[in-house]
């Protein structure tokens, strides 16, 4: 973990049992309180004014401001922060002092100790940061401390414990920093409420939490939500059945896509499956950004024979569209691509790359990074979706990699994200739109997600917590799970993953991933899963099950 290298000898206050402190962020400086400026007043609230910043750790002075209220709620300390400075503010840290962590007791992970070099964890990230702004932190005692953020917007908040080794052995502080929207660029900035206190369990901490985001993002249950089409609660299995390789290697083609689904609609009712095509446009990834049907494997013709034939069994197709990764070699990417990159609050633009094709570098230059928020490429991608459902008829669209957040400061992630669903589903009641990933608010933009590491652990820690989770939104295995066959991924992540079923749970849907032999290879284990998917129906879906 890398760390200032000096003492920026930050005035420190105490109020409910916490010793904290206060720093300040812009792109050009580090903030500290003057604390020959500063007035506090204490009783039953706590209340900080500091008409004056420090820079370089208390060696020059700046003008600005910086407020702080803190007040009880039960046994916690809510703290409420606004400062003023000399440029724009990127962020505010609050600084809880002398912190004796033994481990982190809620992550997606599970229990997490902690390094002796300290931790950071982001929020949001719908993969394997923070899924909500809360932690738990469990002490040498065992006793518990959880802090969270009482913010009703998706903002970038940051939790560090960093250790400090020269204030006693075992110490640590626990930093909350809050940033500030990155299109929202100002010298003034009010923090959301900051709540640090002790807490009889995660449990309990999570129950609080969720009933709190249930209010502030409006979260709308399961069972009445608009943009989950009545077909979609029907939904008891998910048949990933793998198209293209990123390497052009050629799992299914339309023909023997179709074929699976006769297969498996011999078994299940057709209209509780949901088959999920990724790379069904042909090269997967490498041919994001301009989407239709691959000659190599049938063509357009082919393909409308495949949705035909679906349509025909009662199966829902879902083809996989890339929401923010395109191939900037794409013709014309410089008018609709270029000017859509993700950038960063400051200011950088990451394209992304992961090992492909075996050459270990994870060095290809060719993927680009796009907000979804972005005019153009919101419009051409809606355009393409579109156009293609309207054409061949499926019924569901996936979005790769739409949990992804950048606090970019020209168009916000999530209010794009939602924008290009309610776009897609204009004029269109009955198509479902999912996505990959999940944080508390992602479920406002869609209602079903692939969720899930891709680090071979496809324990109940890597789904989103139930508690969170499950009364809005539903999940299914991530595009890393094993076929039943021989644990293949039909994609880069992990390749060979030896976890090949998904737990029975009111929000995980029933998963098999197929590649070219799958069915051949391993009917058995196939039709176990299919056992899954009738017992989910059993317990969790009102319409009785028919068995085949």
């Amino acid at each position: 973990m890398q760390d200032l290298s000096y003492d920026p000898r930050d005035p420190t206050f105490t109020y409910g049992g916490l010793t904290f402190a206060v720093q300040v962020f812009t792109p050009e400086h580090l903030y500290g309180l003057d604390p020959q400026r500063c007035e506090t007043r204490g009783g039953e609230t706590f209340e900080l004014h500091c008409d004056g910043l420090t820079w370089a750790g208390g060696q020059e002075r700046a003008p600005g401001s910086v407020r702080l209220r803190a007040g009880r709620h039960g046994d916690r300390v809510r703290f409420d922060l606004e400062a003023t400075a000399p440029h724009a503010i990127r962020g505010i840290k609050l600084v809880v002092k002398g912190q004796r962590p033994r481990r982190l007791v809620h992550l997606r992970e599970g229990p997490r100790s902690i390094p002796p070099t300290g931790l950071v964890l982001r929020y949001p990230d719908g993969w394997r940061g923070l899924y909500t702004p809360l932690v738990v932190v469990e002490d040498s005692s065992g006793a518990l401390l959880c802090a969270r953020s009482l913010d009703p917007e998706v903002r970038e908040k940051r939790f560090a414990l960093v250790p400090r080794p020269l204030e006693g052995e075992g110490l640590f502080d626990l930093e909350l920093i809050f940033d500030e929207l990155a299109t929202r660029s100002s010298r003034t900035l009010r923090v959301p409420t900051w709540e640090v206190g002790p807490t009889s369990s995660v449990e309990a901490s999570l129950t609080e939490h969720a009933r709190f985001l249930e209010t502030a993002h409006e979260l709308q249950r399961w069972e009445t939500r608009p943009d989950v089409p009545a077909w979609a609660r029907d939904i008891s299995l998910v048949a990933a059945i793998h198209g293209q390789h990123y390497s052009g290697y050629v799992f299914n083609d339309y023909a023997r896509m179709l074929d699976t689904l006769r297969w498996l609609a011999e078994r299940l009712e057709g209209r509780r499956i949901l088959a999920y095509l990724p790379g069904w446009e042909g090269r997967y990834y490498w041919q994001y950004g301009d989407y239709r049907p691959d000659e190599r494997m049938g063509g357009a013709e082919g393909f409308a024979r495949l949705c035909d034939g679906a349509r025909a069994l009662g199966v829902h197709l879902m083809p996989m569209f890339g929401l923010n990764v395109v191939n900037c070699g794409l013709p014309n990417f410089e008018a609709w691509g270029e000017t859509s990159r993700h950038t960063t609050a400051g200011g950088n633009m990451n394209g992304g790359s992961v090992d492909w094709d075996g050459t270990r570098h994870y060095d290809h230059g060719w993927g680009a990074l796009l907000n979804p928020g972005a005019p153009r490429w919101q419009g051409r991608l809606v355009e393409q979706v579109t156009g293609l459902a309207d054409r061949y008829g499926f019924d569901g669209a996936f979005l790769d990699i739409s949990a992804a957040w950048v606090n970019d400061p020209r168009w916000d992630t999530l209010p794009g994200l939602r924008r290009l669903v309610e776009r897609l589903r204009e004029g269109r009641p009955d198509l479902l739109v999912a996505g990959e990933g999940w944080y508390d608010a992602h479920s406002l933009a869609v209602p079903l997600t692939q969720s899930g590491h891709t680090d071979g652990l496809l324990h109940h820690h890597d789904e989103p917590y139930g508690g969170l989770f499950d009364p809005y939104a539903r999940s299914f295995g991530h595009l890393c799970l094993g076929d039943p066959g021989r644990g293949s991924s039909g994609v880069h992540e992990l390749g060979l993953n030896p976890i090949r079923r998904t737990p029975v749970r009111r929000g995980v849907i029933p998963t098999v991933t197929i590649v070219e032999d799958t069915l051949a290879a391993a009917p058995g284990e196939v039709k176990a899963i299919l056992g899954d998917a009738r017992e989910y129906a059993r317990r969790f879906l009102r319409a009785p099950v028919l068995t085949p």
